[in-house]
């Protein structure tokens, strides 16, 4: 039983189904005769046509497609898409999209990619369109499950080593995600005296306005508007605050409890968006036309992922949109995802063998919407491979097992089951032999054991190449972004990983991947805790073996703020009166918290220097960041788990302004100091602060010797290449004035 059946044999068992296939596959029409367009989306549809017919009255229906990318707009119910323009003659393709209006609702476009909507009832329409490629718009996730000071935020905030200090002032940051409170004091200035929130679109919303050039949900951007609406509207989670939480660390500003965030002077973008890449991508392109009005640098945090979509390449149609947007100098930021403590992954490189591995599977009753596992593969460009499932006794033994499927003989799906003992094991299989995003082969099995006796275990086999393998929980509302593991239970059997588990969006190549670890703090006996890897934060690389994540920062036990309009329940850390309502405040985990801390971090360099591009922001990322005894000696092209380091903000802003110099001197300037660069290299620049008549300096030792003296008016520029290591303090002796002080520590 557990032989490897040869290839031959695999292909015949597979033809054989294919004609079931041919006969039932009632989507065939539904494919453009020109695009190419993935097995998953066809199955979706028939999926989705056959649910409509079933419910044709809409209430019905939007009740029983959650699972889906369905809104209402316009009075109207929607599918939403992502699309690719063909390279020539893209401006008439377009021209020919918008033609198919109100059929088609054309959204926003970069880089040949195009997010679309299109009417449930006209579904038809999907065969003439102009398009290279389009799929059905991925579901997105939220990613979750004493920040500023483990970042070093606090320090750029204080303006500590610097020429100034930076609070992210004339820099937007873009925060896609759900669950906003917009009155929330978290996002006025410290004074508690305006708001900062720029700008809102809630595309929930079922009367507008929308927001100019786009014909769904409610946009503001004056603060009237904004205060009129107050919050997000519920959606498909409920009244939710996650959005609020992750906008309070990145640019909070305190909301009177000192709780400050990254970028507390900075300016707010909130997107509420449907759920969908193509949603998505829409807020994108609106909070870009937000920046490129005002004139500002645009930072979008991402904090929720796509894990059963996409192509964990970097190579997904909304990969490419985010790199067009990075290419004109937005700065993407994304959590790395939450499933670093499961083993979900599998590999193999094949000489003409076979894999096994045991599924684990999420119990059937942890969850109202829980099916089944999602099974997930992919291999190498021109590696064809074959694929099954087995069933197993309580003891491993195999007792039934599935037909063979093998990739050459895709495009295909299927909708089967298996039945053993009078238990139903449902599946369903799409199958692409090159996948029109990356020409890799594909495959994708979705299994419902329920609560049958029997294990299941993979099977894959493969002439040579390299397969991975992904087991996720898979509901019934089309979500669920965790993983479940793989198991060795008979020799010969593969124990699963967490490698390589890093999803759309944060796997875009323009893309600051963010993993997660506990803050660092002072116990009350002055020593330094916390500082290791969550143990929840996703690891890398990509499908392709890119580095990710990037840059890791705070992810647990983050306090922020909470949504007050919420009807979720949670414990509260502190709250605070606010114009006659109390607001709370919360710790959370995960690297949706983790996520926002860079962003905001960017920000604060982005303000630094508003010429930065996106590249220059990663770079400046890259080589400030920290190592400690926790992440161990970190390789030059970065680790999988902590990517470059630990992020340092005050470092980070020094880079990018080009006073980055050798590490030899560093320095707790008092308040009537600005001190740079810290550390310096040759010259130490000094900047009295309400200083304007002349005064005397001198450099002083431990022993009250005199190193260095003499004259000034206005900031000083002191050659420090000589001077003795130690502790030095610099005095400056105004005429008619206290004396001033700051200790240096050369080394």
């Amino acid at each position: 039983m557990n032989c490897a059946p040869s290839l031959a044999d695999m292909r015949s068992q597979a033809i054989a189904l294919c004609f079931v296939l041919a006969c039932s596959a009632s989507v065939d029409a539904q494919g453009s005769h020109a695009a190419q367009v993935p097995m998953t989306t066809r199955m979706a549809l028939s999926e989705l046509m056959d649910l409509r017919n079933a419910y044709p009255e809409d209430k019905a229906f939007i009740e029983e497609v959650s699972q889906y990318p369905v809104a209402r707009m316009e009075g109207r119910l929607t599918v939403g898409f992502v699309g690719q323009l063909p390279m020539q003659n893209a401006a008439a393709a377009m021209e020919a999209m918008t033609a198919m209006a109100p059929a088609v609702m054309v959204g926003a476009s970069k880089g040949g990619v195009l997010s679309f909507r299109v009417d449930v009832d006209a579904l038809a329409v999907l065969e003439d369109l102009p398009l290279t490629q389009w799929h059905l718009a991925g579901k997105a996730v939220a990613d979750l499950e004493k920040a500023r000071y483990g970042t070093r935020a606090d320090s750029v905030q204080a303006g500590l080593g610097l020429p100034e200090a930076f609070h992210g002032e004339d820099v937007l940051i873009g925060v896609v995600d759900w669950g906003f409170d917009y009155t929330h004091p978290m996002f006025y200035d410290s004074a508690l005296t305006y708001s900062r929130v720029r700008g809102v679109w809630d595309q929930f919303r079922q009367t507008g306005p929308a927001p100019a050039g786009y014909s769904y949900g409610r946009g503001a951007e004056t603060p009237e508007d904004i205060a009129l609406l107050a919050a997000d509207t519920a959606n498909i989670y409920s009244f939710a605050y996650h959005g609020t939480h992750v906008a309070g660390i990145a640019g909070g500003a305190g909301a009177g409890v000192e709780l400050i965030g990254m970028a507390p002077r900075s300016e707010l973008l909130f997107a509420t968006f449907l759920i969908d890449e193509a949603a998505a991508m829409d807020a994108f392109a609106w909070m870009q036309g937000v920046a490129e009005a005002d004139g500002k640098r645009l930072v979008i945090n991402n904090s929720w992922s796509l894990p059963q979509f996409g192509t964990k390449d970097g190579q997904g149609l909304i990969n490419q949109f985010i790199d067009a947007m990075s290419e004109e100098g937005v700065v993407f930021v994304a959590s790395a995802g939450n499933n670093g403590d499961s083993d979900f992954h599998v590999s193999h490189a094949f000489e003409a063998d076979t894999m096994r591995t045991r599924v684990q599977f999420y119990p059937e009753s942890a969850h109202p919407s829980m099916w089944g596992q999602a099974l997930t593969m992919w291999g190498e460009e021109g590696a064809d491979f074959s694929a099954g499932f087995m069933l197993t006794s309580m003891g491993s033994n195999v007792v039934l097992e599935s037909p063979w499927y093998a990739t050459e003989d895709g495009p295909m799906m299927l909708d089967s089951m298996l039945i053993h003992d009078g238990d139903t094991i449902p599946f369903d299989l799409v199958v692409e032999a090159a996948h029109p995003a990356n020409g890799r082969p594909f495959a994708r099995f979705r299994i419902r054991k329920g609560t049958a006796p029997v294990g299941v275990g993979l099977q894959v086999a493969a002439e040579g190449g390299v397969v991975h393998c992904w087991n996720t929980t898979h509901l019934s509302n089309g979500v669920g972004n965790w993983g479940q593991d793989f198991m060795s239970t008979s020799d010969g059997w593969l124990d699963g990983n967490p490698d390589f588990g890093v999803q759309s969006p944060a796997c875009s190549e323009s893309v600051i991947a963010v993993a997660a670890y506990y803050s660092e703090y002072l116990n009350p006996l002055g020593n330094e805790g916390g500082g290791t890897l969550a143990n929840f934060s996703t690891l890398g690389p990509t499908l392709d073996g890119r580095l990710k994540p990037e840059i890791s920062a705070p992810g647990v036990s983050v306090e922020s703020s909470m949504s007050s309009f919420t009807d979720a329940s949670f414990n509260a850390t502190e709250t605070v009166e606010f114009n006659g309502i109390t607001y709370s405040f919360a710790k959370l985990s995960g690297t949706s918290m983790s996520g926002p801390a860079v962003a905001g971090i960017v920000a604060l360099m982005l303000q630094a220097n508003p010429e930065l591009t996106v590249d220059g922001v990663r770079e400046a990322l890259r080589v400030t960041a920290r190592e400690d005894d926790h992440t161990g000696e970190i390789p030059a092209e970065g680790s999988t788990v902590w990517g470059w380091g630990k992020v340092n903000a005050v470092r980070a802003v020094q880079e990018v302004l080009g006073i980055n110099g050798v590490e030899v001197m560093s320095g707790t300037p008092s308040d009537a100091f600005a001190v740079w660069p810290n550390p310096v290299g040759d010259r130490l620049q000094v900047k009295p602060k309400g200083l304007d008549q002349a005064f005397e300096w001198s450099l002083v030792d431990a022993t009250g010797r005199s190193r260095d003296s003499g004259q000034g008016h206005g900031p000083l520029s002191l050659d420090a290449a000589g001077w003795p290591s130690g502790a030095l303090v610099l005095v400056l002796r105004p005429e008619g004035a206290a004396a001033q002080a700051v200790r240096l520590i050369v080394d």
